[in-house]
């Protein structure tokens, strides 16, 4: 076979509100309204004698812990009696451990390039995803959803977003996902009701996080210069898109003046 490249988009979660916890799948249930945007990790694919599997930064090699490609494809070879040996190489554009679902993204795009080369009804998909991992079913296409609970959603055809370009700040810190569920489970009767917001999660970030808190609270000053913000899945990524061009130009500047060590991403939600 050729190489074969694949592209796996980021998320970002418009909302999510925790709705329980599952303790027999050891999962919590979420409820969000997801879009996905171009920023994107690009994977090749080639055959190979053996199973291979290296993520780069750019152009360096990196180790990645609980590596998702892996497990996708043990899980499959597994189920439907296949042999996947493959040289594969991730180039990570993603940031990794921010909340924007990079590792979900890698593991739906090689579940479905494994569909077609193994020639097996990806239909499957529905059933399979859920079992690998909580949010590689929204990766399934690039349609906006509305997810509800770990294997239920629906997509969202007409209703495009008020912007197209949208920033994404990432802290120098990146938050440990388990971490800030422990904290929510642990405070969501007391703390986090104090605070509104669009995403259950975000005080169990600011807890956990200093530099995040200093962040978006320095963001939620300046919301009158944004259309949409708030912080992606388990942060520490917080997203939003702004009125104008003016506002644009210098609040960026102020954010880089401010906070050097947080790197500034801008990307475009799929049309």
């Amino acid at each position: 076979m050729k190489t074969t490249l694949l592209t796996s988009p980021a998320k970002i979660n418009l909302t999510l509100k925790v709705l329980n916890y599952d303790k027999l799948l050891s999962k919590h249930k979420i409820s969000s309204k997801v879009y996905l945007l171009k920023l994107s990790d690009t994977i090749k694919v080639s055959k190979s004698k053996n199973l291979s599997i290296k993520y780069y930064i750019n152009k360096k090699k990196i180790i990645v812990q609980n590596d998702i490609i892996k497990k996708t494809i043990l899980y499959f070879d597994k189920k439907y009696g296949t042999n996947s040996k493959f040289e594969i190489s991730i180039n990570k554009m993603i940031p990794i451990g921010y909340g924007l679902g990079g590792g979900s993204s890698n593991s739906a795009s090689i579940l479905k390039f494994l569909y077609k080369f193994h020639n097996i009804d990806n239909k499957n998909f529905y059933i399979d995803a859920p079992n690998i991992g909580s949010d590689v079913l929204i990766f399934y296409d690039n349609y906006p959803k509305v997810i509800d609970g770990l294997d239920k959603f629906k997509k969202i055809y007409s209703r495009k977003p008020r912007w197209k370009k949208i920033f994404l700040l990432i802290p120098s810190k990146k938050n440990i996902t388990k971490k800030i569920f422990d904290i929510y489970r642990n405070n969501k009767n007391t703390l986090i009701k104090k605070i509104f917001s669009q995403n259950d999660l975000l005080y169990s970030s600011m807890m956990f996080n200093e530099e995040f808190q200093n962040l978006y609270n320095f963001i939620e000053t300046q919301k009158d210069k944004f259309k949409v913000n708030g912080m992606s899945g388990s942060g520490s990524s917080i997203f939003f898109t702004f009125k104008s061009n003016i506002a644009e130009k210098s609040l960026i500047n102020d954010i880089k003046s401010k906070y050097p060590l947080v790197r500034i991403e801008k990307s475009y939600y799929f049309s």
